[in-house]
């Protein structure tokens, strides 16, 4: 696997750290395709409970790397949509991912960096961290984010940010919605380790469950048969290990075995 990413595994928490420090955590094809390794070897192992992804060096990611996409002009038009799909895949896979995902944030999230954070289902940011959808300001178009992006904070502002392509400050960005979390940049690390702990408490299966029924009732209206589709889910997960586990140790006064 590329350097350009790391990976570590600790106490049920598995993180995928962006190692391209001298480049701002940007990625490139390479990059990209890592990091689909990564969260997919994250999916296979049971023992992950929690996936974080982070930015090594001063910043969480810049997106796209422009030295790579510069050169994009000179290739044929089915190699420049291999690199634009293979960028929307990795933040599809982390999206994907079954299991909790916690971006911790700091330095700078920008235009695709905005994307793979909002992949995830929790985002927490250090106060000094700057965010931007700048890519218009290149001439570009933000592709890789604007899915998350719409879902996050809706189709209005969604426009205004990537029409816009300005810079703005973790305030703002806690305020629209695109962080649920800001803290000091010295409780960054204690913050995103204690949010992962709360989220082991929670059993596995209801977790994935979750991921799934979500995605899929979003695309539904809210009508009868989305009502049948949760009746279903729920007539069966009280019958799983997880279910049974979960209710006889809460009668016990006890933990369930998976909240490590």
């Amino acid at each position: 696997m590329t350097d350009s990413i790391l990976t570590d595994f600790e106490q049920g928490v598995a993180t995928l750290t962006l190692n391209r420090p001298d480049a701002m955590n940007s990625f490139d094809g390479d990059t990209a395709r890592a990091i689909i390794q990564a969260v997919e070897d994250f999916t296979a192992d049971d023992e992950v409970r929690v996936m974080v992804i982070a930015g090594e060096g001063r910043a969480f990611s810049a997106g796209g790397d422009f030295n790579w996409v510069l050169t994009w002009p000179e290739l044929d038009s089915i190699t420049r949509k291999v690199g634009a799909d293979v960028m929307m895949a990795a933040v599809q896979a982390i999206y994907d991912f079954p299991k909790p995902s916690i971006a911790k944030v700091h330095g700078a999230a920008v235009g695709g960096g905005i994307g793979v954070m909002l992949a995830c289902d929790f985002a927490v940011s250090a106060a000094s961290a700057r965010f931007g959808l700048t890519s218009a300001r290149n001439g570009l178009l933000a592709g890789i984010a604007i899915p998350v992006l719409i879902q996050a904070v809706g189709p209005r502002m969604a426009r205004q940010l990537l029409m816009h392509g300005g810079v703005f400050d973790s305030a703002t960005a806690l305020r629209i919605g695109l962080v649920d979390q800001v803290v000091e940049g010295d409780d960054l690390d204690a913050t995103v380790a204690a949010l992962a702990d709360e989220l082991k408490r929670s059993a596995p299966s209801v977790q994935t469950l979750v991921k799934k029924l979500v995605a899929e009732l979003d695309a539904m209206p809210h009508d009868a048969r989305a009502a049948e589709l949760i009746g279903e889910h729920v007539a069966v997960q009280c019958t799983t290990e997880d279910a049974i586990e979960g209710m006889s140790a809460f009668l016990a006064k006890r933990k369930p075995k998976w909240a490590l």
